[in-house]
């Protein structure tokens, strides 16, 4: 009938496929340390959108919601990673370095079991931290700090964009990255 064109058919599946969608992200916010209850809401909302311009064309609707709502979920968690790894320096021990960096002290043990390369890592990092503003200092701070902040928390505290505070330290932690790949290139 909703798809039909009856606008209380319609209005009673948008309401069912929202409560559903929501039902469905919040129970997998426990599992994924990537999704926050928030988040769950924003993807039902988005799942709702997709549906309503799908509903014309929808055959079998349970099964179009499971896999919708899967789907959406893999892109969100997936873009997500990628963003929170443009904002590391290394695949390996990504906030052992930086705490090393910012809190100087940090526990000596820690280094014992650190290979060379990440000795040299947190090297580079420290040195190319120390020689940033303070600007970048304070960020990183509060990004590393036991509870990090949000970036929109720090926005607030530094009277800064969030988009432009994001974008400064992709910046900062690709040309730590490049700095090391190239000494690690002309050591070779």
């Amino acid at each position: 009938m909703a798809q039909k064109g009856c606008s209380k058919s319609r209005q009673e599946v948008i309401a069912w496929v929202y409560a559903e969608g929501l039902s469905y992200f919040r129970s997998k916010v426990p599992s994924e340390t990537m999704l926050s209850y928030a988040d769950a809401e924003d993807l039902a909302g988005e799942s709702l959108l997709e549906f309503q311009k799908a509903l014309p064309r929808i055959q079998q609707v349970g099964r179009y919601m499971r896999r919708m709502f899967r789907n959406n979920l893999i892109r969100h968690l997936s873009r997500k990673r990628v963003r929170r790894g443009r904002e590391c320096l290394s695949e390996d021990n990504r906030r052992g370095v930086i705490q090393a960096t910012v809190y100087q002290s940090y526990r000596r043990s820690t280094f014992l079991s650190w290979t060379d390369n990440e000795l040299d890592k947190w090297h580079l990092s420290r040195r190319r931290l120390e020689n940033a503003g303070p600007l970048l200092q304070k960020i990183f701070s509060f990004r590393m700090a036991d509870e990090p902040l949000s970036y929109r928390q720090i926005s607030s505290i530094v009277g800064m964009e969030e988009a432009a505070l994001r974008m400064r330290v992709a910046r900062f932690c690709r040309s730590v990255r490049d700095e090391y790949r190239l000494g690690d290139r002309r050591s070779r």
